[in-house]
């Protein structure tokens, strides 16, 4: 029996459900993963940002010049254009008129909103207790610094030299005040150009010291990671399903032992069971128990039953015998036309019937226990042979008012018993007589079609119900639902033929049904063309 077309496999189900919860934990944890990524990345920006920042803030002081300025932006950042360095900017505000005092050449011209809008508070500068440090609140005092020893600057940057003498170690540099912090660096990101850029502010009570990083490289390395995330997704979702593929198969090994022993299995063979292995899950194991287990009643309550049939229909023979004997004789010593004559008569009709059932079902019998029908097979020319049966066909249709036409390819010879396939072309002949229209017709054919040799009968009669179809090789079954007698038969016509092909390696089966042509046909391999 085959499986409905809408029943979707239990393995690919499996492993597509495997792949959905994999893949959901993969997704999951990569987009968590991407996340903290980008925040520690974000976190290292700012952190590049308050480091150098720090370096600059211990350079100045409220007298620091722009020719100073840019030296310290240069030795920190690299910001010259010897350097061309453009992924880092310093700007440095003056409160009071928001004036620019010092720009690097690289940082935006357009973000002035941006760097007011960080400006510290005189609220918060006064909170911080400081009344505007060393240079005077209003603004960024102009005149020019104290005079300083020559090597005082190069020192306090760290950079001693620049092709002069280092100074004498008992040299002392002269107090210089650390410049105040009114309050906690702030970072803040700002667009100019197309370019995000990420700024720290450092407020002074004079100005206020920006210091941004281009996050041009930051944007490409998270989609560097982006990308890294979702090839190593797609990476392991895809080993997920093979995983899950492999799993599913490795969990439907023992289903499918069930499915191969159930598929051999057949009413002359229950004796196979299926195979136990070592490695097997313990719910399998159970299953398989369980099927073995009710395999083997089945075993037991089949062989019951045909042995039954075979040994009431053997014990039925000779009483049968007895009764026709006595009834044909009957028949004989009645007078022709008299009651007793036709009593004797339907009596000795329905004796040879059930003569004929017996039979039958001890043929049966003997092919559901297991055993090969007797055969007896040789070579024969099968088209010849045929000839004998278009004589009896002839007959026939001939009381029935059919025609009868034949088509028989010459020289196709067989293997097989000659009399047994006589009785299944008998069987097929006689049906298609029977189930026909009036004026109907009946065809024989016998061809070759490649290494084979394949009889069909064709007849002109009503089309066979679909639902019957199916039943048609079934036991005791007829078409008439009432089971009258009506038509000649008792319903084990084709199911003795079936029988009888199958002992002979042939194949019977109804090719087709429709209304006015009903087709059955018989292959079975031939041996050469004479």
């Amino acid at each position: 029996m085959n499986a409905p077309a809408n029943i979707r496999s239990f393995r690919t189900r499996l492993a597509l459900q495997t792949m959905i919860v994999a893949g959901t934990l993969v997704a999951g944890f990569g987009a968590a993963a991407w996340w903290y990524a980008s925040r520690t990345l974000e976190r290292s920006i700012d952190d590049r940002i308050i480091a150098p920042a720090q370096r600059v803030w211990n350079r100045i002081d409220p007298y620091t010049t722009d020719e100073q300025f840019k030296m310290i932006a240069d030795l920190v950042f690299g910001t010259s254009a010897e350097h061309n360095a453009t992924h880092a900017v310093l700007v440095v505000k003056e409160h009071a008129e928001g004036e620019t005092l010092f720009a690097t050449p690289n940082a935006p011209k357009d973000l002035d909103v941006y760097f007011r809008s960080y400006f510290p508070t005189q609220e918060e500068i006064g909170r911080a207790g400081l009344g505007g440090g060393p240079g005077p609140p209003s603004g960024r005092r102009r005149e020019p610094p104290p005079p300083r020893m020559e090597n005082e600057f190069d020192d306090l940057l760290g950079t001693p030299g620049f092709g002069r003498p280092p100074p004498p170690q008992e040299h002392e540099l002269p107090f210089r005040p650390q410049m105040p912090m009114v309050r906690e660096p702030t970072t803040f990101t700002a667009r100019s150009g197309g370019t995000d850029w990420r700024f720290g502010a450092f407020s002074s009570p004079t100005y206020t010291i920006f210091i941004g990083l281009s996050l041009t490289d930051f944007y490409a390395e998270i989609n560097r990671m982006a990308w890294w995330y979702v090839g190593a997704g797609t990476l392991g979702l895809v080993l997920a399903g093979f995983g899950a593929l492999w799993t599913s198969r490795q969990a439907m090994r023992p289903l499918e032992r069930v499915v191969s022993t159930a598929q051999r299995l057949t009413a002359s063979d229950l004796a196979e069971r299926i195979p136990v292995q070592r490695d097997d899950n313990r719910e399998f194991a159970q299953l398989i128990d369980v099927l073995n287990g009710m395999m083997q009643r089945l075993e037991g309550s089949f062989q019951q039953a045909a042995r039954f049939t075979a040994d009431a229909s053997h014990e039925l023979k000779t009483p049968l015998a007895i009764m026709l004997a006595d009834l044909d004789d009957a028949v004989r010593h009645t007078t022709p036309g008299s009651a007793e004559h036709e009593r004797f008569v339907s009596l000795f009709e329905e004796a040879s019937r059930l003569k004929q059932i017996t039979q039958s079902l001890l043929l049966l019998s003997q092919a559901d226990a297991g055993r090969l029908l007797p055969t007896h097979p040789e070579s024969y020319d099968l088209s010849l042979d045929l000839e004998r049966l278009i004589e009896d066909g002839e007959i026939l249709c001939e009381q029935a008012g059919l025609t009868l036409e034949h088509h028989i390819e010459p020289g196709i010879t067989v293997h097989a018993d000659r009399a047994l396939l006589q009785q299944v072309f008998q069987n097929l002949l006689s049906n298609a007589v029977k189930y026909n229209r009036p004026q109907g017709r009946v065809i024989l054919r016998l061809s070759r079609q490649e290494a084979q040799a394949v009889f069909a009968v064709t007849n002109t009669g009503p089309a066979i119900p679909a639902e019957n179809q199916q039943r048609l090789f079934e036991r005791f079954f007829r078409g008439d639902k009432a089971h009258t007698r009506q038509t000649d038969g008792f319903g084990l016509g084709l199911n003795i033929a079936t029988e009888l092909a199958r002992a002979n390696g042939a194949e019977l089966r109804l090719v087709s049904s429709k209304e006015d042509e009903t087709v059955f046909e018989m292959r079975m391999v031939a041996q050469s063309i004479i």
